[in-house]
């Protein structure tokens, strides 16, 4: 993962991936996250985790636009 003050596009794909249980390489930038099955439960997985890394963001933040791209550009730059 990258060390940057940013997680990158494959660092959110990488962490979505790993609650999905699938592949990387499977989920594209643009793909509605929930509709591959990213629930609620799944979704604030992620939020507890980006907290734990250092970036703030909610349920609200993440299911608004539920897409690898809408995220990583939620986390350019904005680590505590």
């Amino acid at each position: 993962m990258s060390t940057s003050a940013a997680l990158t596009v494959d660092d959110v794909r990488q962490h979505v991936a790993e609650v999905l249980g699938e592949p990387a390489t499977d989920i594209g930038d643009h793909d509605d996250l929930l509709e591959r099955g990213l629930d609620s439960i799944r979704l604030m997985s992620l939020v507890q985790r980006w907290r734990e890394l250092g970036f703030e963001t909610s349920f609200i933040d993440l299911a608004e636009t539920p897409t690898v791209t809408a995220w990583s550009r939620l986390f350019a730059g904005v680590a505590r």
